[in-house]
């Protein structure tokens, strides 16, 4: 039987913000352990446990998370803070289901033909089990529709943006980093359609209205972490 410790971890870890409010110590362990308090009488399979019991077990689990992780990515983020951050308008977004007998590789190629490769340009190509996705300006719009036109079209998004910030290098050695920006622009009520990743740039999707607040949100967390510096 897992202990009231372990079963408040896993309760937490199901959580992301609340994990980041125990490590951060801003949160009341009373209050969370008030609601926690049912779920986790159901997972220890016991009515007996008590709350004083949970709310101990919170305090610890926040003071085990504390400082280590979040200076951990503070530090990282310190790299950030001189990093230009590129935005690019007009795009667009086209997911369609990919089929056995039809060659995607063949479309993706009349694609990398048509789009240069330039540092204005623009063009995210992510391919899953069933389905592919393609971001690239709304210029070329109907041309690729054209190419594409063998395949089902799930979905097109247009008056799309991409905000690009490069990445420090041995940013994959820290984890939680882009889960600390994800954070911030959903705190923020800013959705971000794609997130996209090569080894150097991170790379947000977002609609073209949210482009002002989504940038102003993350140069005031960069902006933060130089001030703490």
């Amino acid at each position: 039987m897992s202990s009231i410790a372990e079963i408040a971890r896993e309760l937490v870890k199901r959580k992301p913000f609340l994990e980041d409010a125990l490590t951060r110590g801003i949160i009341n362990y009373n209050a969370l352990a008030e609601e926690l308090l049912p779920q986790i009488q159901e997972m220890a399979g016991s009515k007996e446990v008590k709350l004083t019991t949970v709310s101990m077990a919170l305090r610890r689990l926040g003071e085990q998370l504390n400082a280590k992780h979040v200076v951990q990515i503070e530090k990282k983020l310190r790299d950030f803070v001189s990093s230009d951050m590129i935005i690019k308008y007009d795009l667009f977004e086209i997911t369609v289901r990919l089929v056995p007998n039809i060659n995607l590789a063949s479309s993706l190629s009349k694609i990398y033909e048509l789009i240069p490769v330039t540092s204005k340009s623009f063009l995210s190509v992510t391919q899953g089990s069933m389905e592919a996705t393609i971001i690239t300006h709304i210029h070329y719009k109907s041309q690729i529709l054209e190419i594409l036109k063998q395949f089902e079209i799930i979905s097109i998004i247009d008056d799309l943006a991409a905000l690009v910030i490069r990445i420090p290098e041995n940013s994959t050695e820290v984890p939680g980093l882009f889960y600390y920006f994800t954070k911030a622009l959903s705190m923020d009520g800013i959705s971000i359609i794609e997130l996209i990743s090569t080894f150097s740039e991170m790379q947000f999707i977002v609609d073209e209205d949210d482009v002002p607040n989504a940038s102003k949100t993350i140069r005031r967390l960069l902006k933060k972490v130089e001030i703490d510096q």
